[in-house]
């Protein structure tokens, strides 16, 4: 059903956000701002380099077909920004509920492939509660999502009314990355604290193929975690389990596109990208526009 959130308002930054640096995937410096916004209104995206200034909402009608990332616009042939799952994250994290970003070129930065850049300078400048309070879904029914090669996504009830997330990491018993299980309750502390500094990981087999798709030229090893296929990582792990950290973190972040608050236990199996947007979807169809819980998809 949709009701208030433990009588929680909504909330928006104290004040604004500037940060820069490059994106992953294409290296083109970007400066960003994150700006307050009204209640109500959501996340939205600006590209402030474009002429008119196209604004775009962070939700999941807006997903564009890309790999290995999350990508909106406002139509197939007109992707206005990129690789936005990290920052969704963070606000998804902290519970920022209203957020304008304002950005000069196609691609988020990527600092060090983690949400930890973006909650610092944040949790830095403030978050302020507007005096609207928060809508939550919190699901009566399971909601299910299956992909491909055993991949699945199942929204459950649960006790509690907030976004709880089990991932399970398997590539197969001779994977160079070892089978890894991650669970946690989404609150701002958790997420800052075991969550947000997880960072982008790959395989170093994968890399070559990327570089000839154009993607992440600009990167060296020591700007994401590469894992080799002995199993040996590039880069200090920050935690034995970082990678189903980022998976998890990479589903917050992609479930925040469903455009309401979740109450409610994600289980991921060997989950992607395209099945969080599939699952972000589904959840907003559980609500028609009275705010009224609507049948399952599932």
């Amino acid at each position: 059903m949709i009701h208030a959130a433990n009588n929680r308002l909504q909330q928006t930054l104290a004040g604004p956000v500037k940060l820069s640096g490059p994106g992953l995937f294409h290296g083109i410096h970007a400066h960003l701002r994150l700006l307050p916004a009204d209640a109500n209104s959501g996340i939205t995206f600006c590209r402030t380099d474009l002429a008119d200034t196209p604004t775009v909402a962070g939700r999941h009608d807006y997903v564009l077909k890309a790999p290995r990332r999350t990508v909106l616009g406002l139509t197939e042939d007109q992707p206005l920004v990129e690789t936005i799952e990290h920052i969704m994250a963070a606000l998804s994290g902290l519970r920022v509920d209203n957020c304008r970003i304002e950005i000069d070129a196609p691609e988020i930065p990527s600092f060090d492939g983690s949400s930890r850049v973006f909650c610092d300078a944040i949790l830095e400048t403030g978050i302020q509660q507007l005096s609207a309070p928060l809508k939550l879904i919190n699901t009566a029914q399971q909601v299910v999502q299956y992909g491909s090669g055993g991949q699945s996504l199942i929204l459950r009830p649960y006790m509690k009314p907030l976004l709880a997330v089990t991932w399970h990491l398997n590539y197969g018993p001779r994977a160079a990355i070892p089978a890894q299980m991650y669970s946690a309750e989404v609150t701002p502390d958790i997420f800052v604290h075991e969550i947000a500094a997880a960072r982008t990981f790959v395989l170093e087999s994968e890399i070559t193929a990327l570089k000839q798709m154009g993607y992440g030229k600009h990167l060296t090893n020591k700007d994401l975690l590469v894992c080799a296929n002995n199993g040996n990582w590039n880069n200090r792990l920050r935690w034995p389990d970082e990678c189903v950290r980022h998976k998890l973190l990479d589903c917050i972040g992609d479930l925040a596109l469903s455009g309401i608050a979740i109450g409610g236990h994600v289980s991921a199996v060997r989950s992607g990208h395209k099945l969080n947007h599939q699952l972000a979807a589904k959840v907003s169809q559980l609500t028609d526009d009275n705010g009224e819980q609507l049948p399952s998809a599932a």
